[in-house]
């Protein structure tokens, strides 16, 4: 018998899409996930910049 548990996480996305270049969208997205890793959280970043 294959028991499943019950995952209690939530997955949480957040985007930052904006046209403007230079507005501090990659540096502000570095230190929010730097933030969330210290506190043990598991994170990714995806980049699409050109």
């Amino acid at each position: 018998m294959v028991q499943r548990q019950e995952s209690t996480a939530m997955a949480i996305r957040q985007c930052a899409i904006y046209g403007k270049g230079g507005i501090g969208k990659s540096t502000t997205t570095q230190n929010l996930v730097a933030g969330l890793a210290s506190q043990g959280k598991k994170v990714m970043i995806i980049g699409c910049d050109p």
